[in-house]
Parts: C-alpha cells; sequence; structure tokens
C-alpha cells in the first residue's frame, strides 16, 4: 500500500529520493503517487487520451494532418516524448479491429453463402467444393485474425521502402517504427470504414478496394514527408515506392491464399 507521507526510495527503481524530487532521477517515474479511486482513474483516462503533448488524440490529429513528419521527428529526430508510442497504438487500433470484425464478419459477408446439398454418404467432396471451403476458411481466417495479418504486413512493407530508400541513410528498423505508425492509423481507417459499410450494409464487397486506394493516397505523402523529399519528382519517388510495397505484399498475401485454396488441406 502506499504510505501517506513523502517516499524515501522510488517504489520503482528503490533509488534514494530527496523531498524536493519531483520525479525519479534514475527512472522518470513521479515521486507524487496515491492510491487509485475512481475520480483518478477517470482523470488518467482523460489525460492519457487528451494530453496535449502525448496523448492519443494528439497522435491521431498529427497523423492525419502530416503523418511523415510525425514519424520523422520521433524516429529520426528523437522527439519521443512528444507522441503516443506507436507500437502501443498499433496494439490499441488492432484490437479495435479485431472486435469489429469479429462482429461485423465483413470478409465472411462477401462470399457466397453455401448453396444446398444432396447428402453423400461415402462420398469425398470434389476439387470445386474443398476449394470454396477453403475459401471460407481464408475470410474466416480474415475477420478473426486481422492483427496477424497486420503484423505480417509490417515487415514487408518497411523492406520494400528500405530497399527504395536504401542510400538515404535510413536503416530497415527506422522504417519498420515508421510503418508502425502508418499501419496503425491505417488499420484505424480500415476499422471505422468497415463498420460504417457494415452498419449501412451497402457498398461492403469494395471494401479491400476502399483500403487500396486509401494506402495509395496516404503512404506517397507520409513517406514524401517522412524523407524529406523535395519538389514534385521526390512525391513521384514516394508514390513509385509505395506502389513497390504494395505490390510485394499483395504478392506475397495473394501466393499464400493461392496455395492455401489449391493445394491446402
Amino acid at each position: 500500500m502506499l504510505p501517506e507521507t513523502p517516499m524515501e526510495t522510488c517504489p520503482n527503481c528503490s533509488v534514494p529520493l530527496n523531498e524536493d524530487f519531483r520525479y525519479c532521477p534514475a527512472c522518470g517515474q513521479t515521486t507524487y503517487l496515491h492510491r487509485f479511486n475512481l475520480g483518478h482513474i477517470g482523470h488518467e483516462a482523460f489525460h492519457a487520451l487528451t494530453h496535449a503533448d502525448k496523448g492519443i488524440l494528439h497522435l491521431l490529429k498529427n497523423l492525419t494532418l502530416r503523418p511523415g513528419l510525425v514519424a520523422r521527428e520521433y524516429i529520426l529526430e528523437g522527439k519521443r516524448k512528444r507522441y503516443f508510442n506507436p507500437f502501443t497504438f498499433l496494439v490499441i487500433v488492432l484490437g479495435l479491429s479485431v472486435f469489429v470484425n469479429s462482429v461485423f464478419k465483413p470478409y465472411e459477408r462477401n462470399i457466397s453463402p453455401q448453396s444446398p446439398q444432396t447428402e453423400t454418404h461415402g462420398t469425398a467432396p470434389t476439387a470445386a467444393e474443398l476449394r470454396k471451403e477453403r475459401s471460407r476458411n481464408v475470410s474466416h481466417f480474415l475477420d478473426k485474425r486481422a492483427n496477424l495479418v497486420a503484423f505480417a504486413a509490417i515487415p514487408l512493407f518497411a523492406l520494400a521502402f528500405w530497399l527504395f530508400f536504401r542510400r538515404s541513410g535510413v536503416n530497415y528498423a527506422e522504417h519498420l517504427v515508421a510503418n508502425v505508425f502508418f499501419a496503425g492509423y491505417f488499420q484505424l481507417f480500415a476499422t471505422v470504414i468497415t463498420l460504417v459499410l457494415s452498419l449501412f450494409n451497402r457498398y461492403l464487397s469494395t471494401l479491400n478496394e476502399q483500403q487500396l486506394l486509401f494506402q495509395l493516397i496516404y503512404l506517397p505523402i507520409a513517406y514524401y514527408q517522412f524523407m524529406g523529399l523535395g519538389r514534385w519528382t521526390g512525391y513521384l519517388k514516394s508514390l513509385l515506392a509505395t506502389l513497390l510495397a504494395l505490390a510485394v505484399w499483395i504478392a506475397f498475401s495473394t501466393s499464400i491464399i493461392s496455395l492455401y485454396i489449391g493445394w491446402g488441406r
């Protein structure tokens, strides 16, 4: 239980504290701690969302208006305290995405319902029936495991951008963190558009096309800013890099899906 009197040592790392310390000199934790109550929880939640310097709403606003500059400041300029942690942001968004997809099942709703079949006791299913069943399995997987798909896509996108800009001095890990920022925002867009289309039950069949269009618009702008490119030729390079990244991901994902549908079990 937290003491009511000033703490002599940091409860987080046990470093000795002076009475005038507002923060621990070793780990940075505040020395003004108190027991949790409902009012404190509400204040902390509101503060985490709206904090002017590093709240999640602050990050969302900047990822909307200046996505590449956010990544550049955080990754290349070392302004880490200014923004909400991108990995935490991605995990939160992916959790929301999995929940929405699990409820509305946008991919399963896009496949035709299984036609009634006559009973064929002892008869093995045909190759066409097996492929249809595997297609349904793929749709079910996409609805239930959108987080795994996103985690698989991010390293491939980062690899494509790193290869394209390999002479820039930005290493692969830095491209990876940048794509965590951009993937988090993209997944939030995908979640919102999935929710809207599912509620109105219209144009759900165009979900993939709308997501692709968003990436074709958002990623070139984001990377144009992140790489500090100038003039229209810089934007063209960013667009070409985006096309390369999308081509790598589409080729990889469609190959895996096609192999499973054609020859999986």
